[in-house]
């Protein structure tokens, strides 16, 4: 079907003039341009604002006040639900704030070239914004997404301004002990009345006695010394502080529980970190075949002496020590040289057994200490302690030798004849047990490995040696703090729970879609002279539609007659203002000039027609 030509149609309403009209003084009214007509871009100021506040906070950090942190905690349901309507009414100012660009806009270009009726109801459901199913397909699909924009942009609101758990800092300081005077560090004889000085409180028991005081808990971290699983070791500390090591504890990290109540009762404290200079004991275990440490029986028939020269052993002092028992094949006799040719930091433990434990016999140990420094993680919550080596090329401390003259170590290492001594009885040695118990879990823990049985030995041995150094050490740093009261204050940084204002995607993204908006509204502003040209009539006002319509007489009506009241939304219109007026403007009929006179496909007329947005 040909398209009907029509020719340049006559005005067929003539308005009704008043005197006023006539007036040739009278001065034409100017286009609306009210501060009214832009109220809706003034208030995108406040998701501006709030764009910027929002990356200022993330970008430092910011984290809510502690009396906010309960508030969202104790009413988070309340919270959320005011989150969201808060994100809905921020996503309906910056919508809004477009569909009134694109109304303003399309306004003005309404006055000055012809459209179809199908853009303009395209133009109208842009500026509400709704969906018009009547349009063209493409048209219903563009605004069905326009009009869920104020859906996605809420959501990314939402994101933004949810509270979010994070992590905050606080910092403090910690008692540790100091290791100046170590006047009380020594070995004390195994009687009774001879101990060393001893508190008990409700924080645990601390002894200079280390080795026979604690025995018991001594005893049991020994036999957990090897992970049968082959992770990593937990074991508890030797207090009722109910803390666990997670991992070796290298003598460090003893104010856990003890002198950290300052950091505990922050609010919301998680887990606190401090660095502290420890000695770092490695050993080292093998079978020395040809050892000199020996077990001999004495006239005494229950009586069996320990006796014998150590690789460090002054020449003229050797080894002694007397165990009991019903005969030798229950005994495990430690050797320490109490007389050594000198106080080193590499000092030596051998091994002296009967036949019930002959895996054990002629075990000898190198126990070398080197200080260090160590960074202490305590979990508070969840009642663990991290200890981790800091290399001394990353350490902004320095690392001084808390045991320079090597008198901790020869009486820590002492300690091990002492329990080997105290812990064997008339039918068996519960130290040697122990010893077994560590070796047999590190069998299990390397099945099909094919290792050597010496090798599963000598590594179940150092398992359990570096337990029992590492626990002596932990017990004397303890006595430090609590029986002698020697401490030193160290800086400690507590981690606590806290909350943030959205999450950093969400923020951004927000932030990005508000600034390209205002710089969008900005921009068109700046092009269209803050809209000069805005007349008064609003397609969007069905009232002012429908005045304007008829102010243009019945050319749009006949011609859509001629289309025999098919595809109506291909009737091209304009809007015209008045003679002198833009009051008294009206909707008339006006062929476009690149009208195609042949048919033409709806769609293609209708993109045409759109692309004059």
């Amino acid at each position: 079907m040909r398209r009907p030509q029509i020719s340049e149609p006559k005005p067929l309403v003539v308005l009704s003039q008043s005197a006023d009209d006539h007036d040739s003084d009278s001065e034409p009214k100017a286009p609306s341009n009210s501060w009214v007509e832009h109220f809706l871009f003034f208030l995108l100021v406040i998701p501006l604002t709030l764009s910027i506040f929002l990356l200022y906070s993330d970008a430092t950090r910011w984290h809510l006040p502690d009396n906010l942190y309960v508030f969202v905690n104790t009413y988070r349901t309340s919270v959320q639900t005011a989150v969201q309507i808060f994100g809905a009414i921020l996503a309906a100012i910056e919508v809004f704030a477009i569909c009134r660009l694109i109304n303003l806009t399309t306004r003005i270009r309404f006055t000055k070239a012809p459209v179809s009726l199908n853009v303009l109801g395209f133009w109208s459901a842009l500026s509400t914004p709704t969906n018009n199913f009547c349009l063209p397909f493409w048209m219903i699909f563009a605004t069905i997404l326009f009009g869920n924009m104020s859906a996605i942009i809420s959501a990314l609101w939402t994101g933004a301004l949810t509270p979010a758990d994070a992590i905050g800092t606080h910092e403090s300081t910690l008692l540790i002990p100091d290791w100046s005077n170590i006047s009380l560090i020594k070995e004390y004889p195994g009687q009774i009345d001879k101990t060393g000085l001893t508190i008990r409180e409700t924080k645990g028991y601390f002894t200079y006695s280390v080795g026979l005081g604690m025995l018991g808990s001594l005893l049991s971290s020994v036999n957990s010394a090897s992970p049968i699983h082959g992770g990593v070791r937990d074991h508890p500390k030797l207090d009722n502080s109910r803390y666990n090591y997670h991992g070796r504890s290298y003598g460090v990290g003893a104010s856990a529980g003890i002198s950290d109540d300052n950091l505990v009762a922050v609010p919301h404290a998680n887990n606190y970190t401090f660095n502290e200079v420890g000695l770092d004991a490695s050993v080292d275990c093998i079978y020395n075949t040809s050892s000199l440490f020996r077990l001999q029986v004495l006239p005494q028939t229950t009586l069996y002496a320990a006796r014998g020269l150590l690789p460090d052993n002054n020449l003229t002092e050797p080894e002694y020590s007397v165990y009991i028992g019903r005969g030798s094949d229950a005994i495990v006799a430690m050797g320490v040289a109490a007389y050594p040719s000198a106080y080193t930091a590499k000092r030596y433990m051998a091994i002296t057994a009967g036949n019930y434990y002959k895996e054990l016999n002629q075990v000898q140990c190198a126990v070398t200490f080197v200080p260090a420094m160590f960074n202490v993680s305590v979990d508070i919550q969840g009642r663990n302690i991290s200890v981790n080596k800091v290399n001394a090329s990353d350490s902004s401390q320095p690392i001084h030798d808390i045991d320079p003259h090597h008198n901790i170590t020869h009486v820590v290492m002492r300690q091990l004849e002492l329990i080997a001594n105290d812990l064997t009885s008339y039918y068996r040695s519960t130290l040697g047990d122990a010893f077994n118990a560590s070796i047999s879990d590190y069998r299990t823990s390397v099945i099909g490995k094919n290792l050597s049985e010496t090798q599963i030995v000598m590594k179940g041995m150092e398992n359990a040696v570096t337990s029992l150094v590492d626990d002596l050490l932990v017990g004397y740093a303890s006595a430090q703090l609590v029986v002698g009261e020697f401490s030193q204050t160290t800086h400690a940084t507590v981690q606590v729970s806290a909350l943030r204002v959205g999450s950093r995607a969400y923020v951004v993204t927000s932030a990005v879609i508000t600034g390209l908006i205002a710089l969008l509204v900005l921009g068109e502003g700046l092009r269209m002279r803050w809209w000069k040209g805005l007349p008064v009539f609003d397609y969007q006002d069905n009232r002012a539609l429908i005045v304007a319509a008829s102010r243009g007489g019945k050319a749009v009506a006949e011609y859509a007659e001629q289309l025999e009241c098919k595809d109506l939304g291909r009737v091209p219109v304009i809007w015209r203002k008045g003679d002198d007026s833009w009051d008294h403007g009206e909707i008339s009929f006006q062929p476009m000039l690149d009208y195609p006179k042949e048919d033409i496909e709806d769609a293609e007329l209708d993109r045409h027609h759109a692309g004059w947005i």
